[in-house]
């Protein structure tokens, strides 16, 4: 799985990271099984602008060989707010942590994914 984010360690932001558009077609022609965009802007550096590039990028291979890749939005979810944020822009995935929320909101927010 290709990973894309703007920011590296806390000691800040990597230079000479291309742009989302120009990253998208190459994680899938290098043969990545699915893409996560780092949406949350502390630790990733990346936003849901971002997020929103890559899974129109993605689309555009839509009929092509390879064809578009999933795209995951990797944010630090807690709210069911940031689950239709992801859909709305385009991701087919959202990345829940269990030792963030308890086991009863993560099953709600899964159901809520699902949907």
């Amino acid at each position: 799985m290709a990973e894309y984010k703007r920011k590296f360690k806390a000691d800040g932001y990597v230079n000479e990271i291309f742009e989302p558009n120009l990253m998208s077609p190459l994680f899938r022609e290098f043969g990545a099984s699915a893409c996560a965009v780092m949406t949350d802007k502390r630790a990733g550096g990346c936003d849901y602008t971002d997020l929103k590039t890559i899974t129109e990028e993605q689309e555009k291979a839509r009929g092509d060989v390879p064809g578009p890749l999933p795209v995951i939005c990797s944010d630090m979810i807690v709210m069911d707010e940031q689950i239709a944020r992801a859909k709305i822009n385009g991701a087919q995935a959202v990345l829940l942590q269990l030792g963030l929320l308890n086991e009863d909101v993560v099953k709600g927010m899964m159901e809520k994914a699902a949907r």
